[in-house]
């Protein structure tokens, strides 16, 4: 339990309740309906449902009756706060969390739920900004050497075609063709947008192996499509299991670093990721000191000495400046 102070007094706000009203999950279901029409990807939907779920249930009253005092105690609550691991959230995920609640709560006031959004003046939450994470390249070619199929074949389209665990998993024989004789791998991305990708050479082999199947490349054990959520877990098992603390993800920075790397050009590496955005693209990208230190040296050539320069005075070096 938070005390909050309201003009003079102290008084008392639980932080938790056990359940959800069914008031809230209809409200929930509208604004999922709405946010689901509006285009949002079935991950960017199940996380809103999911963050404003928890929501629901930390405040002690229904998610239409919070007020700002109220919004003010949740937000403060988080940084103390704990995952389902037990781990301190991050700063990145108590903004998440304040975002999905402000969005929610402007919606309601556009459609008339509310008079007044209690999350006006709840403080953004700044956070640190992104930096590139690559595997480094050892642990790459060890992963990849030690990986049984379809593990293998997911790091490969991570960390060589930079895709994400939603693209590789919903991938089916129909997502591949073979365009005068390449390879050209299809489907959707993030936010929506389809893809159409060309497959790297020696990245063929990998793909070409599972070209004999009808519909989804990966099945679970039941025989079902593999879930995206199932492609980064299981990736994640496999990296603990070898003494790696990486990710999926990881590797996706590793293709962001190493294309960079290779081309110079951030438009075309950020075209080649599928970003919207340059500044996106910029915390894939790892760029190093020593690349930095030789272009320095690069543009200061034209202070090399030069045989009889002038200098400020007036007088060629090597002259002592006395009248003839």
């Amino acid at each position: 339990m938070r005390q909050l102070r309201d003009s003079g007094a102290i008084r008392p706000v639980p932080l938790k309740k056990v359940t959800t009203t069914t008031n809230d999950q209809q409200i929930l279901d509208r604004h999922c309906d709405w946010f689901d029409r509006n285009g949002a990807t079935p991950v960017s939907l199940r996380h809103r449902r999911a963050n404003l779920q928890r929501l629901a249930e930390a405040l002690p009253c229904p998610l239409l009756d919070a007020t700002p005092e109220i919004l003010d105690a949740w937000q403060s609550s988080l940084r103390n706060g704990t995952s389902r691991l037990g781990t301190p959230y991050k700063m990145s995920t108590i903004a998440t969390y304040t975002s999905n609640a402000r969005a929610f709560y402007a919606w309601a006031l556009e459609t008339g739920l509310i008079a007044v959004d209690p999350t006006a003046r709840l403080p953004r939450i700044k956070v640190p900004p992104a930096v590139a994470h690559p595997v480094p390249d050892r642990d790459l070619r060890l992963a990849i050497e030690l990986a049984e199929e379809p593990l293998r074949t997911w790091l490969v389209l991570a960390a060589f075609m930079g895709l994400r665990a939603m693209e590789i998993a919903q991938l089916t024989r129909d997502s591949i063709d073979e365009v005068e004789g390449r390879l050209v791998l299809s489907g959707i991305g993030k936010g929506r947008k389809p893809f159409r990708i060309t497959v790297p050479l020696h990245v063929e082999p990998s793909i070409r192996q599972y070209m004999h199947m009808r519909g989804p490349l990966w099945r679970t054990a039941s025989g079902g499509a593999m879930k995206p959520s199932t492609v980064s877990r299981l990736v994640t098992k496999f990296f603990a299991r070898h003494g790696m603390p990486y990710s999926l993800h990881w590797l996706r920075h590793s293709f962001g670093t190493a294309f960079y790397a290779a081309t110079r050009d951030v438009l075309l590496t950020q075209d080649v990721m599928r970003h919207a955005s340059p500044n996106t693209t910029r915390i894939y990208v790892r760029t190093t000191g020593a690349a930095a230190t030789k272009a320095m040296d690069r543009l200061s050539k034209s202070l090399r000495p030069r045989t009889g320069r002038r200098t400020s005075r007036g007088h060629a070096d090597g002259e002592t400046g006395a009248a003839a």
